[in-house]
């Protein structure tokens, strides 16, 4: 047996010093939030990982010393609530990036309308529901309203809430786990943690492959997918690991020195420096990377080219900013169409009228199919212009002009890196 003494002397400092690492990390992860490498990422979803990760990990870790002495129904209740939060927020994100990616194909598929302008009151500012038929006919964007943070936090609180219920069972019943009076002592196994076990199978080893069905051929430049399979596999390698280490009892003098609660705490270390340390350094570098070698001119060249735009705008698919390529393009189709127009206002004709209210529906109105992220400040004044029937050509210069600055600024890094990537994997 090892001396107590000894294990406080390396398991309290080892707690408080991964204590500090994963608040200092997620604080950082935070700040980084309006970066894209960490908005599509689920910060929200991130963050309850992180609160599982931490119950878990500072319980299995901070228990060791005093193993014979620490109350038994906290290790139950912790595990009970941390383990099936980590497991949830997870599978959220694996729903959220399928609904990223599938929607962004839809949108992407709407080059293959005809771009025809759709009849609108202007004076109502009213969105066809007859456009886009690709986009009304996805499934994912048809239950768009499911895949929104708030409402996975209602799955992920119920699932949680399950888990609380099936615990205050196993209390009202045991005597190995009791509250009062309480009971101590080496308590990692028991019936009473059938639930826990059950579940956490159940969420593993079902529910995760499924929404791992749903990302197959699923592409991202932000390594998401990468990085949720590697969660899923260290949760499923730490389940299987912990189980056989319970299981077999030549390893029990293993077990005095790496309990098997163990490889849980490697796996969500492992799973942090993935899901959060590695996307804020990522973030914290931004496209300041110096073998980054773009400019101006060269965007601007893909912008005029018809066949290198195709290729950056399927790129914009797998970097979630599809509607502002579309967006460009529809733009460059309507000044084509103002081109021939002579005169102000007053002289439009009702094709770029038409042209003018299908490009407000599509991408400026709240809840747009092809809503654009730019400052709510150019967004009002669009309305506002609108709604005072104030109506020219030049009503979406502004939107246009932060469009073409965040694809440059954004996007264009990462298809110039991307590219140089695979110049490097074909050693040309």
């Amino acid at each position: 047996m090892i001396d107590e003494t000894l294990l406080k002397k390396i398991y309290y400092p080892v707690t408080v010093v991964w204590l500090l690492i994963l608040l200092s990390t997620t604080y950082l992860y935070i700040r980084q939030r309006k970066s894209p490498v960490i908005r599509y990422r689920s910060v929200t979803l991130s963050l309850l990982m992180v609160i599982g990760n931490a119950l878990v990990t500072t319980l299995y870790l901070g228990r060791e010393p005093t193993i014979n002495q620490f109350p038994c129904f906290l290790s139950l209740w912790i595990s009970s609530v941390g383990i099936p939060l980590w497991i949830t927020s997870m599978a959220g994100r694996f729903a959220r990036l399928a609904f990223l990616y599938r929607v962004s194909q839809a949108k992407l598929a709407v080059e293959h309308q005809e771009h025809e302008p759709h009849c609108v009151n202007i004076e109502n500012s009213e969105k066809d529901d007859n456009s886009l038929p690709t986009l009304n006919e996805n499934w994912y964007f048809k239950h768009r309203n499911k895949f929104t943070t708030k409402y996975m936090l209602k799955w992920i609180g119920g699932a949680v809430a399950l888990q609380v219920v099936l615990t205050i069972l196993v209390q009202i019943f045991t005597t190995k786990f009791r509250i009062s009076p309480m009971a101590a002592g080496n308590c990692l196994i028991g019936w009473e943690f059938i639930p826990i076990y059950s579940t956490s199978a159940i969420y593993v080893l079902v529910i995760c492959p499924i929404f791992l069905s749903w990302i197959r051929g699923v592409e991202d430049v932000y390594g998401i997918k990468r990085e949720l399979i590697a969660d899923l596999t260290l949760g499923i390698t730490a389940f299987i690991l912990y189980a056989i280490f319970l299981m077999l009892p030549s390893l029990e003098d293993v077990l005095l020195k790496f309990p098997a609660a163990h490889w849980s705490v490697v796996a969500f270390v492992l799973s942090h420096l993935i899901s959060i340390v590695l996307p804020t350094i990522d973030a914290m570098r931004g496209t300041r990377q110096p073998k980054v070698r773009s400019n101006m001119a060269t965007f601007e060249s893909i912008l005029e080219d018809p066949q290198q735009f195709e290729v950056f705008k399927r790129f914009s698919l797998r970097d979630f900013t599809v509607e502002n390529a579309l967006f460009y393009e529809q733009m460059m189709r309507f000044r084509v169409l103002c081109n021939d127009q002579e005169g102000g206002k007053e002289s439009m004709s009702n094709q770029v009228l038409l042209e003018i209210s299908s490009i407000y529906n599509q991408f400026m109105l709240q809840g747009a199919e092809l809503q654009l992220h730019v400052d709510e400040e150019i967004l009002n004044e669009i309305q506002y212009r609108f709604q005072a029937q104030d109506i020219s050509p030049d009503i979406f210069d502004k939107a246009l002009a932060q469009v073409r600055n965040i694809m440059f600024h954004h996007t264009y890094p990462r298809f110039v890196r991307e590219g140089q990537t695979r110049l490097r994997e074909t050693g040309i």
